[in-house]
């Protein structure tokens, strides 16, 4: 299983350094082009993208999350930080499966 990551030019530069694949994005734009090429390359099996790259392209990475298969996608924080938030991740997770809080 591979790894692909999809971040802004600082964190990726960390990544890369560690000898992950990917690329750096600044614009949502650019994020789609990144994690559509990841979704269709058949060794990708982590994709890793930053929070604030991931809300630019909320309705994509959680289709790919619900589609299931062989992607697993999870969001960092970049180098400024986690972005705040006002549930956790258990709680939108649970909202997104339709179970109770």
């Amino acid at each position: 299983m591979d790894f692909f990551i999809i971040a802004d030019p600082h964190t990726y530069l960390a990544f890369a350094l560690a000898g992950v694949p990917g690329g750096q994005a600044e614009t949502a734009e650019q994020a789609r082009r990144l994690f559509q090429e990841a979704r269709e390359s058949p060794g990708i099996g982590l994709i890793l993208i930053t929070e604030r790259l991931a809300e630019g392209l909320r309705e994509e990475v959680d289709a790919l999350r619900w589609e299931g298969g062989r992607t697993l996608v999870v969001e960092i924080p970049d180098l400024a930080g986690p972005l705040p938030r006002e549930e956790t991740l258990l709680e939108r997770v649970r909202a997104l499966m339709g179970l109770p809080k």
